[in-house]
């Protein structure tokens, strides 16, 4: 059944002014994580339409915790990923690290009620930031794409 998982789940935002960024949620080709890949909007084709840097894209593993983290924000049981920081009164992202850099992800509600994603990866000196809103309707998609790789992750289906 995994095989039903074969196209990813892209999210468009383009901005007039250019400002904009994409991202790309997919099943891993081992069936055992998801990747979120995420591209800032890049000028126009010759048609006009927003293009996208999906040749600098950024990326992040998201494992089962991970997801897990998403799927809370997502029906509502908390406001973001991570930690909750009660110093700050917020989430502190999901953080990850390997020996190319690190990156961290916030997922959560901003202060209109909007899902928004944001994810920072560091290579050495270089750091690359992309940065999203998130409409309702994309977020029941969303939850229910991860609630199945989870089932998939799992071989429960």
């Amino acid at each position: 059944m995994a095989e039903e998982f074969s196209k990813g789940f892209v999210l468009y935002k383009a901005k007039g002014d250019g400002n904009g960024a994409a991202s790309q949620w997919n099943l891993g080709s081992q069936k055992d994580c998801v990747f979120l890949e995420m591209a800032n909007q890049k000028g126009k084709d010759d048609k006009g339409n927003a293009r996208f840097d999906w040749d600098n894209k950024i990326r992040f593993k998201l494992g089962e915790a991970d997801i897990g983290e998403i799927l809370a924000v997502l029906v509502g049981l908390q406001d973001g990923v991570g930690p909750f920081d009660t110093a700050k009164s917020k989430h502190k992202g999901l953080f990850h690290s390997n020996q190319s850099g690190n990156a961290i992800l916030y997922f959560g509600k901003d202060e209109h009620g909007r899902f928004r994603i944001y994810l920072s990866v560091k290579r050495g000196d270089e750091k690359t930031v992309v940065q999203h809103a998130m409409s309702k309707g994309e977020a029941c998609v969303l939850s229910t794409l991860l609630r199945r790789a989870v089932e998939v992750m799992y071989r429960w289906c």
